[in-house]
């Protein structure tokens, strides 16, 4: 018998239904759109494929806290790592994204529409809590490095709809 996934139930969030799948293609072509770094890339393809189950998006402000705080999500699950979608200031302004919107989020890569959030809200963390907490606060860790010196300063959390896998392009024949 296999292992359960965390969280009791695997979330896989792919839109396997064909008229599913047209409905949110077509309707990612009429939302603003969020052009996904590739760390971003890599974990929306985990919570798409439901490597961090129980997670159906991307953390919102509660749970973010939640796992910062106690290493558990608003449900009680443990979670050691926020996995969260950062934006500028002006990203969010210039799509008008607020809380209860739409927005799809797109590969660099291709330009290729991957999924679509429902934003639950967009806040702006504690950076130096978060190093701290998660990390250790090593100014020479990576994970903090990466959050001071490229991390972008809000977070949008909410849950995906998903309209494709991730395309790799690397070890092709390996796959």
């Amino acid at each position: 018998m296999a292992n359960p996934p965390h969280g009791g139930e695997l979330k896989d969030l792919l839109a396997r239904d064909a008229p599913r799948h047209d409905e949110l293609a077509a309707e990612a072509e009429t939302l603003p759109a969020l052009v996904l770094s590739e760390r971003q890339l890599c974990d929306l393809e985990l919570i798409l494929s439901g490597g961090f189950s129980p997670l159906e998006g991307f953390m919102n402000e509660a749970d973010y806290n939640g796992v910062v705080a106690e290493n558990r999500l608003v449900d009680g699950n443990l979670f050691s790592m926020p996995i969260t979608l950062d934006a500028s200031e002006k990203s969010i302004a210039d799509l008008g994204l607020k809380a209860g919107g739409r927005v799809t989020l797109r590969d660099f890569r291709d330009d290729r529409n991957l999924a679509i959030l429902t934003i639950d809200d967009i806040y702006q963390p504690d950076k130096a809590k978060e190093a701290k907490e998660v990390f250790g606060g090593d100014p020479e860790h990576p994970a903090v490095k990466y959050l001071y010196e490229t991390a972008q300063a809000f977070y949008i959390g909410g849950k995906i709809d998903a309209i494709d896998r991730l395309e790799h392009y690397d070890y092709v024949a390996l796959r």
